[in-house]
């Protein structure tokens, strides 16, 4: 719906533009089709994407687990690799290349370890084994200049902590890779499996000599000590190489390495610290505990130099998708954020709480912990990700790059909410905000020109386009995994004067000369950047902000560039009027089913007596056809748009079939609340306890005629509801009903009551809600449900604007069809459900005559027709006008006559029936004859003498 945001115009005057008030630009519609267009990526799907720069061929490669590689040139599309190695898959980890290694300046003896036969040492709890393709996880490749050497350091895992990191070389980054020997090596003696014997590895190597393995390694695998897995390689400042490690279990761990070979230096001691407990924080072999531990979350270690700190980012949670009830760590991904001025640590988050665990923690899940910068989570609606699409979740072991061209990239693989355990590669830039922590860009990377520097030295997005409604997201600790909650955005608006309102209130100022934006949200402080970005999917740009709050709680907004708005706006909205159009009904000018809330729209009218600004159709005078233009126009901070359509509006012509077997027709239009055609019956505004009575109201929008009737949202037996007189009541409905009225919903309500046919003596029941379903129980073991919401969902009726809906119960077709707009919405793939007589039924076909006589029967046996009442719940928020009733099933071309004469000015007690007299023994085929009991005489065939409907007129047949 279009919001017109009178507020923000003034605002907008307010704001000093070289001392003048800033002039609008006209934009053509060919400048708008130019603006807008879609965009697409070549997608990856690389598990556990590590980046590194190859400066020949200018490309940045990613490689994964299970030998997932691909390159990319601009971060937005890939292309896959396949890695080669040096000699077959099967012989490749078995030697070591490396013989000999230096420890205290001599050479000595390298184990050689085979890294294949210790993965499969040890058989899982039901005895499975992995084979190789499997078993290779998480490398991290970089280039060593002083090896001259491609380095990649590869995780070789087995069952039980019988895991190892293994370096690997190559002179070309693609490979062919040789496998040069062991970084790390965990699992020793794990189960007292001799083939996992400590005598294989180089532990002696590092602590010397032993007759039998430290007590202290005998056990504890889990909480306590490192899994030989996820590394991350890096140089720091002062050109040192580390690397870190480990995985859930006893936590990260950080060794020096050697940068002649690229292994372990053997010359770099750890001392043991607490190391005959599980709060180890150092130890000779496993080197220096950096975070998490006690057998905690964490996993995918990634260190990255910015800007003055060394950024830590650990991925809590299990990287399934999530949803299985029976599987705490089936999902819950999540990357959480530490960092320090060294390399080693000691490594904290924004409260100044440290990465090393000093317990058990939950760090993951509904009952998660906030320990580490949240930098984002599981979120959808976003941006042009509409309801009930694929959302992000599960995102994480991700890789961060402060590249060469000035952009710091963060590279992770996410799964998506309905696509099971599928999971791509995706890329956020990446900034520092005032206070030096990372803050992710809302949207993809999309080839923005923003470098990581300019936030810091330029304002990059104009005073003039920051006031407005934005769309903004709060990425919360302890999303509910299991149920694969995610969060969705909300509206706030951002004003001139520096205020905040809407879902929060608050005040926002961006720093003079930057892009350093601060915002309060309540009593919540974030501190981030404003900047601009192409949307995902299009070539939108949208001014956004990311920040955080010292909690590590971090936000995310967005809303259209004023021009790119307007381009959105005008490239898809519905437009029901069209350049040198027959207008012969009344048309919802401004329902033109897009809402982007910082986009005004206005019509006028050349003629509005006739067609007014609104859509309103006003044939009362009209005998000829005459030529109206209509103009739309949209405005969008100092931007505007407009058209003209020049439409011919036509005197009134529609047929008058959809008269015969009209009982009545309620307009709500003074408080008598009578029908039209009879006064004598009248319906009543009701509520149940202390809810608010129904009222007459004039139309917000201006497309109905006099008065309409409100109802408020009502549990049940607290309903808001109108009461009016069923005519069908004890009438004949061999030849089928219908129910025809106007409809405005205040809101997306699945499951409360628009109309019931309801017998209190018998708590029989027919109702309609705004999910388009239909419900109907006898209470005697006749049910049946059409399309109720826990199956499938419908938006035909939402949109908060006026539709006419009609409902024909039709006992020769066998079914309830639902139209809108005079178009029929059910169709023939209903959503079934439901019993005749104890028998089960699930499809259209199988409610046979039988169960549509019991609905037409329940029909005629109520005395009342309820407005959001008759249902097994409340009443939904709504708007009703012009309700009808017949009791015969219209026909396609009656429904439609029925929307449009509503759908216009008119004086409905004009169509009170008179008795006529005519001599007439055949109907003209041009003119429609029905009997008293709706049914339309076949043409070209004498008629018995008696008394027929012919033009909303009884005649008498002699």
């Amino acid at each position: 719906m279009m919001k017109v945001k009178q507020l923000f115009a003034l605002l907008l005057t307010m704001l000093p533009f070289n001392g003048m008030m800033a002039q609008q630009t006209q934009l053509t519609t060919e400048q708008l089709k130019s603006l807008y267009s879609n965009t697409q990526k070549n997608r990856i799907s690389v598990h556990d994407p590590s980046v590194v720069y190859e400066p020949t061929s200018k490309r940045h490669y990613i490689f994964g687990t299970m030998r997932g590689t691909a390159y990319t040139t601009d971060f937005q599309n890939w292309t896959g690799v396949t890695l080669k190695w040096k000699t077959t898959l099967a012989n490749t980890f078995v030697t070591p290349a490396t013989k000999t290694v230096k420890k205290g300046g001599v050479e000595v003896d390298f184990p050689q370890f085979n890294a294949y036969a210790w993965s499969g040492a040890v058989a899982g709890d039901n005895g499975e084994t992995w084979g190789l393709e499997g078993n290779m996880w998480a490398p991290d490749v970089i280039w060593n200049p002083v090896m001259n050497k491609w380095c990649q350091y590869l995780s070789i895992n087995g069952f039980k902590w019988n895991s190892s990191i293994v370096l690997l070389t190559s002179d070309n980054i693609d490979g062919p890779y040789e496998y040069q020997g062991p970084v790390i090596i965990t699992g020793f003696n794990v189960n007292g499996n001799t083939n996992v014997d400590y005598k294989k590895t180089d532990l002696e190597l590092v602590i010397g000599t032993r007759s039998s393995l430290p007590e202290r390694y005998n056990t504890y695998w889990g909480r306590r000590w490192p899994h030989a897995i996820d590394p991350c390689v890096f140089y720091d400042e002062e050109g040192k190489l580390w690397m870190s490690y480990g995985s859930w279990s006893g936590g990260i761990w950080m060794l020096e390495l050697d940068k002649e070979t690229g292994l372990r230096s053997y010359d770099v001691t750890y001392p043991s610290t607490n190391g005959n407990s599980d709060g180890v924080t150092s130890d000779p072999y496993f080197g220096k505990k950096i975070a998490g531990g006690f057998y905690a979350s964490g996993e995918g270690s990634y260190i990255e130099y910015i800007n003055g700190y060394y950024y830590l980012f650990i991925s809590n949670g299990g990287l399934a998708a999530g949803g299985k009830e029976d599987d705490v760590n089936n999902g819950g991904y999540q990357m959480r954020v530490f960092r320090s001025p060294n390399p080693d640590g000691p490594y904290t988050d924004a409260n100044s709480q440290p990465a090393i665990l000093n317990d058990y923690e939950m760090n993951f899940g509904a009952n998660s912990n906030t320990r580490g910068v949240n930098i984002f989570g599981a979120y959808s609606e976003w941006g042009f990700v509409a309801k009930g699409d694929d959302g992000e979740r599960s995102q994480g072991h991700n890789s961060i790059i402060a590249a060469k061209d000035g952009r710091t990239y963060l590279v992770y693989h996410t799964r998506f909410q309905n696509r099971g355990e599928g999971h791509q590669v995706r890329v956020h830039q990446v900034f520092q905000n005032r206070l030096k922590w990372l803050v992710a860009a809302p949207f993809e990377y999309n080839g923005e020109s923003t470098l990581s520097e300019d936030v810091a030295t330029k304002q990059l997005v104009s005073t003039a386009n920051i006031p407005g409604t934005y769309q903004l997201l709060v990425h919360r600790y302890k999303l509910n995994h299991m149920k694969k909650e995610y969060v969705t955005p909300v509206e706030i608006t951002l004003t001139a004067d520096g205020k905040v309102s809407g879902a929060y209130s608050g005040t926002w100022s961006l720093t003079e000369g930057t892009s350093y934006i601060m915002i309060t949200l309540g009593s919540t402080t974030y501190n981030g950047v404003l900047i601009e970005q192409q949307m995902d999917g299009k070539s939108v740009r949208a001014v956004c902000f990311t920040a955080m709050n010292s909690g590590g709680v971090t936000i995310w907004g967005y809303k259209m560039r004023p021009d790119y708005a307007i381009a959105w706006q005008v490239n898809n909205q519905s437009n029901p009027i069209t350049n040198n159009q027959d207008v012969t009904r009344g048309y919802d000018l401004y329902g033109v089913g897009l809402g982007d809330p910082n986009v005004t729209l206005s019509w006028t009218s050349s003629a509005p007596a006739l067609l007014s600004a609104e859509g309103k159709y006003n044939p009362t005078s009209l005998t000829e056809p005459t030529d109206v233009t209509l103009t739309e126009r949209m405005e969008a901070g100092q931007y505007f748009w407009q058209e003209e359509y020049n439409v011919k509006v036509q005197p009134e012509s529609a047929s008058d079939d959809w008269k015969t077997g009209l009982l009545a027709h309620y307009g709500f239009d003074d408080e008598q609340l009578a029908n039209t055609f009879n006064a004598a019956e009248k319906a009543e505004l009701k509520r149940g306890g202390s809810t608010s009575l129904p009222a007459l109201v004039d139309d917000s929008y201006q497309l109905r005629n006099g008065k309409v009737v409100q109802l408020s949202f009502g549990a049940k037996d607290k309903e808001s509801y109108v009461e009016i007189p069923n005519p069908l009541y004890g009438k004949d409905l061999t030849n089928g009903a219908s129910l025809s009225f106007w409809l405005q919903r205040a809101d997306d309500n699945l499951w409360d009551a628009l109309y019931g046919f309801y017998s209190p003596s018998t708590q029989a029941r027919l109702f309609l809600t705004g999910n388009l379903y239909t419900g109907y129980n006898d209470n005697a073991g006749t049910w049946l449900d059409i399309n109720k919401p826990d199956a499938t969902k419908s938006d035909v009726l939402s949109g908060n604007r006026w539709k006419h809906v009609t409902v024909v119960f039709n006992p020769s077709t066998l079914g309830i069809r639902v139209y809108v707009n005079g178009i029929n919405k059910s169709g023939n793939n209903d959503v079934y459900n439901g019993s005749i007589n104890g028998t089960s039924v699930s499809s259209r076909a199988a409610f046979t005559a039988a169960g549509y006589k019991s609905i037409l029967a329940h029909i005629s046996q109520c005395e009342k027709l309820y407005l959001g009442n008759g249902s097994f719940w409340g009443s939904a928020p709504v708007c009703f006008d012009d309700v009808m009733i017949h009791n015969r099933a219209l026909g396609v071309t009656e429904i439609m006559a029925i929307y449009n004469v509503c759908n216009r000015v008119h004086d409905f007690s004009v169509d009170v029936e008179s008795v006529g007299i005519a001599e007439v023994k055949q109907q003209s085929s041009s003119m429609h004859t029905f009997d008293l009991s709706g049914r339309r005489m076949p043409n070209s065939t004498a008629l018995k003498p008696g008394i027929y409907v012919r033009n909303g007129k009884k005649v008498i047949i002699r």
